[in-house]
């Protein structure tokens, strides 16, 4: 099944809308939003786990974080949004929810950048409940992204935005009220980039639906909830475990794909003809990240089996097997995963326990522009975005201090 491509990465995210609103493979953001179901260049698909030993930082994470911030408050657009290319609802979102949920966010400085760009998100807020600055495109990211921002900001304050987020939200989760679909459908719980007109093909996968959990979650929907019920349909069918995934491209390291159909990483023809869907670095972080959500339990062996993929592949050196392709979300999905897991050390293969806080905000610092901000070289769901970047950053920095 050919799967539309976004240009969202900023877009794509909402996030990551910020370049382009086709779905072409220049996503937005928060996750690599639709490509062209290609295989990406010689993928590594053995256990990586290589991660060396981080230099003394040049910088201190309190030192690096400071100057994140003032890059950020120094590039806010006029409106009050952030978007280096254009101003975008997602973008802004990922920079607010960053610097209203570090230690300075109560600060006269950085109260006053949240606050304007808080207007700027109320400001499109839509009828439906959605937030964002494009009627349809990327509804879901942006408007995931947006409440993640305002929650963050002031959960009070913003209580009607927020809620009319929630439910906006809810209502667009494929189920059998939206769409008429069936447990037995590949799509059934889970999100789409956007809305759907009618005769198109719904296409939902793991990077919207990690960020859509993440902000029901947030925004104190209740863990009993349906929707997320329904999501664990949805999120065992992008879990490589042919005990418990019902498609017929499953694999069994326990790793996570983009969408049921489709992975980032590609596939891989097996002796007798099948072909399975190859396990890649940041939908792990997320799929794992996205079970704990849900509440299923860390014992479960579908959450155990995502962390022992983690294992198997820990690094902070690139996306495994993707290289730097979508790296700071990578970073930014990690980070929030082993934190809602509730590990300090993460023990791999060859019995090293690597303190994941300390290395990976060795690796981020390390990776700082001298004027504050962070950037990925490797253009792809537009990592190329400075501020898109910089608040990924500084979010994975905030994980890092606890």
């Amino acid at each position: 099944m050919k799967r539309l491509v976004t240009s969202i990465a900023v877009a794509a995210v909402v996030l990551f809308a910020v370049a382009g609103c086709g779905k072409k493979d220049t996503p937005p953001g928060p996750g690599p939003a639709p490509a062209p179901k290609t295989k990406p260049d010689a993928p590594k698909t053995e256990p990586q786990g290589k991660t060396e030993a981080p230099a003394a930082p040049r910088r201190s994470l309190a030192e690096s974080a400071a100057l994140g911030v003032s890059y950020l408050a120094k590039n806010q657009n006029e409106t009050g949004s952030f978007g280096k290319q254009r101003e975008d609802v997602g973008i802004t979102g990922m920079v607010v929810y960053a610097l209203a949920s570090g230690p300075k966010a109560k600060t006269p400085e950085v109260k006053a950048v949240v606050d304007k760009a808080a207007e700027y998100l109320l400001k499109n807020v839509r009828e439906n409940g959605s937030i964002n600055n494009d009627e349809k495109m990327l509804a879901m990211y942006r408007t995931s992204l947006a409440m993640l921002a305002l929650a963050a900001a002031d959960p009070v304050k913003y209580e009607d935005a927020i809620k009319g987020g929630r439910e906006f939200l809810k209502k667009m989760q494929f189920s059998e009220e939206n769409g008429g679909f069936d447990p037995k459908q590949w799509q059934y719980g889970g999100w789409n980039y956007d809305d759907k007109k009618e005769g198109d093909v719904p296409d939902p996968d793991l990077s919207n639906v990690q960020f859509v959990v993440t902000a029901l979650r947030d925004s104190g929907l209740s863990p009993d909830d349906e929707a997320f019920k329904r999501a664990i349909v949805f999120l065992n069918r992008c879990q490589n475990s042919s005990e418990t995934n019902d498609m017929p491209n499953a694999g069994n390291d326990g790793g996570g794909v983009y969408a049921p159909i489709e992975s980032k990483a590609g596939d891989q023809e097996n002796p007798d003809g099948t072909q399975t869907l190859l396990s890649y670095g940041s939908m792990t972080y997320a799929l794992l990240k996205s079970f704990i959500f849900c509440s299923v339990p860390k014992e479960d062996k579908r959450v155990q089996a995502a962390y022992k993929w983690v294992t198997a592949h820990y690094t902070v050196d690139e996306n495994p097997p993707l290289g730097k392709q979508g790296l700071f979300y990578y970073y930014l999905s990690m980070a929030r995963s082993l934190d809602a897991f509730g590990v300090d050390k993460v023990k791999t293969a060859d019995g090293r326990e690597h303190d994941w806080r300390a290395e990976l905000s060795a690796k981020i610092i390390s990776l700082q522009k001298d004027d504050g901000s962070w950037v990925n070289e490797a253009d792809r769901w537009m990592e190329s975005d400075p501020t898109l970047v910089t608040g990924y950053a500084l979010s994975v920095l905030n994980f890092c201090r606890k």
